[in-house]
C-alpha cells in the first residue's frame, strides 16, 4: 500500500510537470506565431516599398525590367552563388585592422562602426 501511494504521488507529479510543459510550449508558439505575423507584415511592406522605387525609377530613367533582373542576377553572383540571397564579405576594420563581416554594424573587436557592405546590411 505505501509503495500504491508513492507512485501515485509520482504519476502525479510527472503529470504536473507535462501539463506545466504543454502550457509553456502552447505559450511559445503563440508567440512564435505572432512573430511570423510580424515578420511577414514586415516582408509586405518592404516588397510594396521596393514595388514603389522600382517603378518610379524606371519612369524616371527608362530602366527596364530585364535591366533590374540583369542587375539581381549579377549581385547575387557576387559571393560565388546564385542563390537568391545577399552574402556580405570579411572586411578589415578601419580603427584596429581586424578581420570581421559586414553582416556587423560594428567592428566585433573593437566596436568601431562598419563602413563597408551592402546598403541593406547597414541599420
Amino acid at each position: 500500500m505505501l509503495w500504491d501511494l508513492i507512485q501515485q504521488g509520482q504519476i502525479a507529479s510527472a503529470t504536473a510537470t507535462a501539463e506545466a510543459a504543454n502550457y509553456h510550449a502552447k505559450g511559445n508558439a503563440e508567440i512564435l506565431n505572432k512573430e511570423v505575423i510580424r515578420l511577414e507584415a514586415k516582408i509586405d511592406r518592404l516588397a510594396i516599398i521596393t514595388q514603389g522605387l522600382w517603378e518610379l525609377l524606371s519612369e524616371k530613367t527608362g530602366l527596364t525590367e530585364a535591366d533590374i533582373k540583369t542587375r539581381i542576377a549579377e549581385i547575387d553572383a557576387r559571393d560565388g552563388r546564385e542563390d537568391g540571397k545577399i552574402t556580405g564579405q570579411p572586411v578589415a576594420c578601419a580603427q584596429c585592422g581586424r578581420t570581421t563581416h559586414t553582416r556587423f554594424h560594428a567592428c566585433l573587436y573593437c566596436g568601431h562602426p562598419l563602413e563597408a557592405g551592402h546598403l541593406v546590411e547597414k541599420r
